[in-house]
């Protein structure tokens, strides 16, 4: 099927920003013409994408659920093909990701997708790839030349090391679904810091800190519970299993099971997505794309609260 990848590209604008008239903003076009974009695209696959209220977007239809898996790799593969045919070299930046954090993995093709067709625009033949990379390894890998850039949780220690700060970090707790703070949707976040709190000592404190809120209560005056916290399914595990709570970014709460529940901190202190390069690494079409990180980050968690 011949789809018009104008339609498509504009299918995932409004799938990664939840709304007709911020997507056609970043798309520099009018709302009229992305919605019948939208129902060009919908007529070529002889199925509703989109589902609508009076407001434009309601949510995806199944059909448009299992599109939107799709679309960015069609998206990639027409253009790396359209690329080859005319002999123009492509240009790959790897974006480091901290590895097990899966249950972010249903957001990140719209949002990866967004931030690469946003990056062409200044940079043709300029690609994206995510990597999933452990902790441990993000600062070595990004050294050593493996990838590009690091998409993580704060400003690196590392002299040899560049950070940018991106969007803030939306921090919420998360408990059982049987703890006694389940119900309650916003608490005091000294009164959450109190709890026993799953902490993983082996990881650096710039991917740390953020999570055991050492920045509202001392590590010394805390009751930190030692857990790899790259183990995710280990971490549900104990949180259900016992008292321990733990601090994640909202945008790792969207696909949470029925027995885990995310709790709002009132009064935490702002802390950012950072991105990392090595320094001198000044390639234009690398700022460019950490310059685009910003809304990248913040797409992922405007995902999650849906």
């Amino acid at each position: 099927m011949d789809l018009d990848l104008t339609a498509v590209e504009s299918f995932i604008a409004v799938t990664d920003q939840r709304h007709f008239g911020r997507a056609a903003e970043s798309l520099g076009v009018t709302v009229s013409a992305l919605t019948k974009r939208i129902q060009r695209l919908e007529r070529a696959l002889g199925v509703p994408l989109i589902e609508r209220d009076s407001g434009g977007f309601l949510g995806l239809t199944p059909a448009g659920q299992r599109f939107v898996q799709l679309a960015p790799q069609l998206i990639h593969d027409v253009q790396s093909a359209r690329l080859a045919a005319t002999g123009e070299a492509v240009t790959t930046l790897r974006l480091a990701v901290p590895a097990g954090v899966g249950v972010v993995a249903p957001l990140m093709p719209a949002a990866l997708t967004t931030l690469e067709l946003a990056l062409r625009h200044a940079h043709p033949g300029v690609a994206v790839e995510s990597v999933p990379t452990p902790f441990p390894r993000l600062t070595p890998d990004l050294m050593a030349g493996e990838v590009d850039v690091v998409l993580t949780f704060g400003p690196s220690p590392d002299p040899a090391v560049a950070s940018t700060r991106l969007s803030r970090i939306q921090r919420v707790g998360l408990v059982s679904s049987t703890h006694l703070m389940a119900v309650r949707g916003m608490v005091d976040v000294r009164e959450f810091a109190c709890y026993p709190m799953l902490y993983s000592p082996g990881l650096p404190d710039e991917y740390m800190h953020p999570f055991v809120l050492a920045d509202v209560r001392p590590l010394s005056e805390a009751t930190p519970v030692p857990i790899d916290a790259s183990n995710t399914a280990h971490v549900a595990q104990r949180i259900l299993q016992g008292r321990e709570v733990t601090v994640v970014p909202l945008a790792l709460t969207a696909n949470l099971p029925p027995e885990l529940r995310r709790v709002g901190l009132r009064g935490v202190p702002d802390s950012w997505y950072h991105a990392h390069r090595r320094r001198g690494d000044n390639r234009p079409e690398l700022l460019t794309a950490i310059q685009l990180m910003a809304d990248f980050t913040e797409s992922i968690t405007r995902s999650a609260l849906r």
